[in-house]
C-alpha cells in the first residue's frame, strides 16, 4: 500500500524541515484526528517542531485524545492559523483529497509556501502536494500513516498513545471492521500495534461507550420522526433541521452514525443523512453492495469519497435538498438495479 518511492521523497522533504503543519478536514472526524496527533507525536519523537491545524472543532466523543486540546482551529483564531501555514517549511494533508475539504481554511492553505506532502485514501487526489502516499482501497488513513511510519523507520516510536490514535482512526473509518475495505493488512496492523502496548478496549468505550442523554434523544427523534423509508427503491434518508438540533442542544459529532442507523433497515441498500448548519445542508452518503453513493454524491452535491461512503453539502435550503433527493430516487433504484446486474 506505501510505495517506497513515495517513503524517499518524504524522507527528502522531512530532513530540511524543522516546521511542520498537519492539516486535516472540515468537520474533522476519528480518522482525521487521530491520524494528525499520530503524526506529530512521531514528528516530534525526530526533533520536529510540529502543530495541528483544523478548520473547526472535532467531536467532543474525540476529547479523550491526548494532544486534541493543543489542535489550533481555524474558525476560532483564523490569525494564529494562518501564520502557523505561513511559516510550516513542510504541510501535510491528512485524510483528503484536494483543498476545498478545508472549508474556509482552504485559502489560507492554498497561500502556504512550505512543501506539502499527503497521506489520503479517497478516490481522485488533486495534485498539489510534492509527494504522496496514497491509496484508496486502504480501510483508513490511519492503517496508510503506519506504512509511512514503519517505511521511514519509525516502528520503535509507535508507543501505546500513538497506537491507540491511530487504532481509533482505522476502527471508525471501517465501522468497527465491518466494511469491505478491511483487509488481512488491516488485522496485521492492529496485532502489531496491539504487540507494542495498544489497549483497543478503552478507545472503543471512550467513542462508543457513555453517551450524552440529549444525543441519544435526538438519534431517537430523528429515527421517529425524520425517517422516511422508500422500500421500492431500497432507500432511506433521514434529515434534521437546525431546529430540531437546537431543541436537543446539539454538540458536534450529535449526529454521527444516524446514516447507518438509515441503511440499517431491512431491505435498504442506499441511505442519506442531511443536517442543516449555519450555511449549507451537509449530507452523509452509504451503500452496501456495488453501487456507488460517491457517484452520486459528485454527481449532485459537490461531494465525493468511497463508493460505500461518502459526503456532500448543498446551499440551498433543507426543504429543497430533501425535494431533489426524492426526485432522485429513480435514478437511485435504477444504479442499484444496473450494479446487482454488473455483479451477476
Amino acid at each position: 500500500m506505501v510505495d517506497a518511492a513515495d517513503l524517499v521523497a518524504f524522507r527528502k522533504h522531512l530532513e530540511g524541515a524543522n516546521t511542520v503543519a498537519i492539516t486535516s478536514h472540515r468537520s474533522p472526524d476519528a480518522d482525521a484526528v487521530g491520524t494528525s496527533l499520530a503524526l506529530a507525536r512521531f514528528l516530534r519523537s525526530s526533533g520536529k517542531d510540529v502543530t495541528c491545524l483544523l478548520p473547526d472543532a472535532p467531536d467532543e466523543a474525540l476529547d479523550w485524545m491526548e494532544g486534541v486540546e493543543d489542535i489550533v482551529l481555524f474558525d476560532r483564531d483564523p490569525g494564529k492559523a494562518q501564520d502557523i501555514l505561513h511559516r510550516a517549511d513542510v504541510l501535510f494533508a491528512l485524510d483528503y483529497n484536494g483543498m476545498g475539504r478545508l472549508g474556509p481554511m482552504a485559502d489560507a492553505a492554498r497561500s502556504a509556501t512550505g512543501t506539502w506532502l499527503m497521506v489520503d485514501h479517497h478516490m481522485g487526489p488533486e495534485d498539489f502536494p510534492a509527494a504522496q502516499v496514497h491509496d484508496a482501497r486502504c480501510s483508513s488513513t490511519a492503517e496508510l500513516l503506519w506504512g509511512v511510519i514503519a517505511g521511514l523507520g519509525g516502528k520503535d516510536a509507535v508507543e501505546p498513545v500513538m497506537a491507540s490514535l491511530l487504532y481509533a482512526g482505522m476502527m471508525t473509518d471501517t465501522g468497527s471492521f465491518r466494511f469491505a475495505s478491511v483487509s488481512a493488512e488491516t488485522h496485521r496492523v492492529i496485532a502489531e500495534m496491539m504487540d507494542r502496548g495498544l489497549q483497543h478496549t478503552p478507545v472503543h468505550e471512550a467513542i462508543f461507550g457513555e453517551q450524552p442523554m440529549d444525543r441519544m434523544k435526538l438519534h431517537a427523534f430523528a429515527v421517529v420522526e425524520r425517517m422516511e423509508v422508500h422500500p421500492e427503491f431500497q432507500t432511506a434518508f433521514i434529515h434534521l433541521t437546525a431546529e430540531d438540533m437546537a431543541r436537543f442542544n446539539y454538540r458536534a459529532g450529535y449526529t454521527e452514525g444516524l446514516v447507518n442507523k438509515a441503511l440499517g433497515v431491512a431491505g435498504v441498500k442506499v441511505a442519506v443523512f442531511a443536517k442543516q448548519s449555519t450555511d449549507r445542508v451537509k449530507m452523509s452518503f452509504r451503500s452496501v453492495g456495488k453501487y456507488s453513493v460517491r457517484d452520486l454524491a459528485e454527481q449532485h452535491f459537490d461531494g465525493g469519497g468511497h463508493n460505500n461512503a461518502a459526503g456532500g453539502a448543498s446551499n440551498e435550503s433543507i426543504g429543497m435538498v430533501m425535494a431533489r433527493l426524492r426526485g432522485l430516487l429513480p435514478e437511485i433504484a435504477a444504479g442499484l438495479k444496473a450494479a446487482e446486474e454488473g455483479m451477476s
